[in-house]
């Protein structure tokens, strides 16, 4: 193992990193718009809207999805 592999290795998981924490300030974004604007914690957890559960959740994986292929491409 060279220097120039470990150097790669330390610059890949910092990409990585870099990418999550990306992803996960677009989730929140994301979730809090969806929030205010259709007041999806009152929906889930007043409510039991599963509809509105599964709404959010979709928002939230199609998120990461996208992250992902831009992070792998």
């Amino acid at each position: 193992m060279s220097g120039d592999d470990v150097r790669e290795f330390f610059e890949d998981v910092g990409l990585v990193l870099l990418w999550s924490a990306i992803a996960m300030v677009l989730v929140l974004a994301v979730f809090e718009y969806l929030n205010k604007r259709y007041d999806i914690m009152r929906e889930v957890f007043e409510e039991n809207s599963i509809a509105a559960a599964v709404l959010a959740g979709s928002f939230v994986l199609g998120v990461f999805y996208t992250v992902t292929h831009i992070v792998v491409s």
